[in-house]
């Protein structure tokens, strides 16, 4: 009988220590409100997109805006405004959260917690001169997932995200980088409910 196969390696621990420290003050938050960058690379096509986003974020309720949506979750009902179409869809969270495969605004800064394997892959130092832990994660159940790994960086000095990396499996790398980080923010739960008078001449589609 052997328990071998239970050790962790180095590189296992050191992963674990650093994203249980980072789950850890990342609960303590009441709220969180963050402005952040979305790079899409796809280098099979040899597109890049870039976009700018903002968070708000209080227990399992978010807000996300960028350029062309606006996606309010009050925790039963997701309202996506798409701007350019000039529709708003409904969806049911529960459902919605479900089918989701991907990182959404409510694992955003707890998506490692379960469901990964994990190793410790570098330090390094950004253009800003932020010391960064670097961790690759690794679905335990790759099948149900559209990427196959992501990559964390974590601010060594703060145990705060400074950037994901999700590897998808179409060759389609996405990049979301934390710009400005502000936890406790004051938000107010309207940010997070749908009204109608802020979205005039937009059609509606249910699809509960």
């Amino acid at each position: 009988f052997s328990v071998a196969h239970a050790q962790k390696s180095p590189s296992e621990e050191k992963a674990k220590k650093i994203l249980d420290a980072l789950s850890k003050k990342t609960r303590t938050y009441k709220s969180i409100q963050a402005e952040f960058t979305i790079n899409v690379e796809n280098k099979a096509n040899h597109t890049r997109e870039n976009q700018e986003g903002k968070i708000l974020l209080k227990g399992k309720k978010y807000r996300i805006e960028t350029s062309g949506q606006v996606v309010m979750n009050d925790t039963k009902t997701i309202h996506t405004v798409l701007k350019d179409a000039n529709e708003i869809q409904i969806s049911n969270a529960e459902e919605k959260e479900k089918q989701e495969n991907a990182i959404t605004p409510s694992n955003l800064f707890t998506v490692y917690e379960k469901g990964f394997k994990y190793e410790y892959f570098k330090e390094e130092k950004n253009k800003k001169g932020k010391v960064l832990d670097v961790v690759k994660l690794f679905p335990t159940e790759p099948k149900k997932k559209n990427y196959h790994t992501l990559i964390i960086s974590v601010d060594k000095v703060k145990t705060e995200v400074y950037s994901f990396k999700m590897l998808g499996k179409d060759g389609t790398e996405t990049t979301y980088t934390i710009k400005k980080f502000s936890p406790d923010a004051n938000i107010p739960d309207e940010s997070f409910q749908f009204n109608t008078k802020n979205f005039p001449g937009y059609e509606i589609i249910d699809l509960r």
